[in-house]
């Protein structure tokens, strides 16, 4: 994938293609964006870019791509060129001793060109260890080697590592311009890409993995069903409603994700356990609760911001007239803590029953 065929990412892309083509490359980036996003594929596209042999570089247009057809575009779509890689948490973390190995390996000699690529994903999932074994590496970062931090939070990194990054933002992308992403790439059918556009939040990834996973929409009715629920729970429906979340996330692990295509490969080290994909599609079942409160608090505040979930509007107008202001704050507020916890390695299910007694009870 070329960095032009990104959905909704203009901007960044530009500013990443300007500084290939003025030779004024950063030593480290750091790319911000909601899960989803296409942050991941971006970082890629430029990483294949910065270790192309024989770029397609027009300055008159603002075009900095990888070639696609020389030795180093060919290894890098079968995932294997040695000198652009993912680094992936193992299990929950990136521990200290990957980031002692991205070390050694970008203090040898390059294997092509004169330039290197190693991609940190989930970069929020550094140890304190490993953040600050990496921190060594951002402030005397040898010639020729660009390390690219991929994260949905810069919150939870360190003010050393964001202070010595170049940061570039990803934001939602034009629901018209997914919908034509579905339609022209993944051949869904136009009424069903509207849909999914329209209630995608402008991330293009969610959109074709919902696409591409009829799952996901079917957690999302389970769980738009629950929420609904909400304003008149009692406390025993918290031990019920973590349940049934958590088997939202088995349900979704169980369905698998889309394997990448061989244009979207990469070599990359850690492997996903299926306790890690319990928890990230815990993640990502929470995701969906978030834009159920965020669409809450729009209504809330008579914003003229648009409705996420654009065809449960009768139902949110519902909830949002016998939920107080503070009562969505607070649920917010527990969904990200629950975010945070799953991150690191809490039990899932403890997780969730705290979050659920918050959102139910308060407090």
């Amino acid at each position: 994938m070329r960095m032009e065929e990104l959905v909704g990412h203009r901007r960044p892309t530009a500013l990443l293609q300007r500084s290939l083509l003025n030779g004024r490359v950063s030593n480290a980036y750091l790319f911000v964006g909601e899960e989803g996003i296409g942050k991941t594929l971006a970082a890629i596209a430029f990483g294949r870019a910065l270790v192309c042999e024989n770029p397609d570089a027009r300055p008159e247009h603002g075009i900095y791509e990888a070639c696609g057809h020389c030795r180093s575009c060919l290894l890098s779509a079968a995932g294997n060129h040695p000198d652009l890689r993912v680094i992936a948490p193992e299990g929950e973390r990136i521990r200290i001793d990957q980031m002692r190995d991205l070390r050694h390996e970008v203090s040898l000699t390059a294997f092509g060109g004169a330039r290197r690529a190693y991609i940190i994903q989930h970069a929020e999932a550094m140890t304190e260890e490993s953040a600050n074994c990496i921190l060594k590496t951002l402030e005397e970062p040898p010639p020729g080697v660009t390390l690219i931090l991929v994260t949905e939070s810069l919150s939870q990194l360190l003010p050393t590592i964001l202070s010595r990054c170049q940061i570039v933002r990803f934001r939602p992308a034009a629901p018209g311009a997914i919908e034509a992403l579905l339609v022209e790439r993944h051949h869904v059918p136009a009424a069903h890409a509207r849909f999914i556009a329209s209630i995608s939040g402008g991330r293009a990834g969610w959109a074709v993995r919902a696409a591409q996973q009829p799952a996901i929409l079917d957690v999302r009715e389970r769980l738009m069903h629950l929420l609904a629920r909400l304003p008149e729970a009692d406390p025993v429906f918290v031990f019920r409603a973590a349940e049934e979340i958590r088997d939202m996330a088995v349900a979704l692990a169980d369905a698998g994700t889309p394997e990448p295509s061989a244009g979207e490969a990469v070599s990359a080290s850690g492997a996903s356990s299926e306790d890690r994909q319990i928890r990230a599609n815990a993640d990502a079942v929470l995701d969906i609760a978030r834009a159920w409160f965020r669409d809450l608090l729009v209504l809330k505040m008579a914003s003229e911001m648009p409705l996420i979930n654009v065809d449960r509007r009768a139902e949110l107008e519902a909830a949002a007239e016998r939920t107080p202001l503070p009562r969505i704050h607070e649920a917010l507020d527990a969904l990200s803590h629950a975010r945070y916890y799953l991150a690191r390695n809490a039990n899932v299910s403890l997780a969730l029953e705290v979050m659920m007694a918050r959102l139910v009870v308060g407090g």
